[in-house]
């Protein structure tokens, strides 16, 4: 997805009719311009289904981890009710690893309703591109006609290509940019393993909670004995 948005930010800035007075031949260049332009489009539409795939499971697998973490808490409460904390702390730990998923989740669901909102947009640009270069070609092929009497022009395209050919360039480009954006990621253990102590402490104090609440079916299940 990095690479192609390169590619269609470079496309639909690109300034036309100054690419056409610096071409050779203006009609070639258009015609090239308008295939990449389709080309990206192509790319994007494609791009959409695969995000739009992932959504859908990612929505499908939050459904699922909801119910799971709503399962696990009731089954802490069970086991803490028959005197088993073990199980009940195991319950939670579970519970927790729901929590996680379910966040995680909800972000990726987040992203891809933003990722879908920029392909929109940029396919909306650049089909009105394509239809801007299009009549510009259709005109340029009309004026050259009509410059040779009725003849096909000729003559050599490498300005044209030169111009357009930097496109071919924008991959290597992008590799070179995702590679100055990859983060650092240092302090990654420290950060896991504080957030492991805030699980702990919660559950430990879910615990007592639950000690509390379950003291007293207890206490009155030993008098009824």
């Amino acid at each position: 997805m990095f690479r192609v948005a390169i590619q269609i930010k470079e496309l639909i800035s690109s300034n036309v009719t100054s690419a056409i007075e610096a071409a050779s031949n203006p009609a070639k260049m258009l015609t090239m311009l308008q295939r990449e332009i389709e080309e990206s489009i192509i790319s994007l539409t494609g791009e959409r289904t695969r995000v739009t795939q992932a959504k859908r499971r990612a929505e499908a697998s939050l459904t699922q981890q909801e119910l799971k973490e709503a399962d696990w808490a009731d089954k802490a409460k069970t086991a803490m009710e028959h005197g088993r904390e073990d199980l009940a702390r195991q319950a939670l730990l579970a519970r927790e690893e729901c929590r996680q998923a379910i966040a995680q989740l909800n972000a990726d669901i987040k992203g891809a309703d933003a990722n879908l909102a920029e392909i929109d947009a940029a396919v909306r640009e650049l089909e009105a591109k394509r239809e801007e270069t299009r009549l510009q070609a259709k005109a340029q092929m009309a004026a050259d006609y009509a410059a040779s009497g009725g003849s096909t022009v000729g003559g050599g395209g490498s300005r044209a290509e030169a111009h357009l050919n930097r496109i071919a360039t924008l991959e290597q480009r992008a590799q070179f940019a995702i590679e100055d954006e990859i983060p650092a990621r240092t302090s990654a253990s420290v950060d896991r393993e504080i957030d492991e102590m805030r699980r702990a402490s919660a559950i430990e104090a879910e615990l007592a909670a639950l000690r509390a609440t379950s003291a007293p079916a207890k206490k009155a299940g030993g008098k009824k004995g």
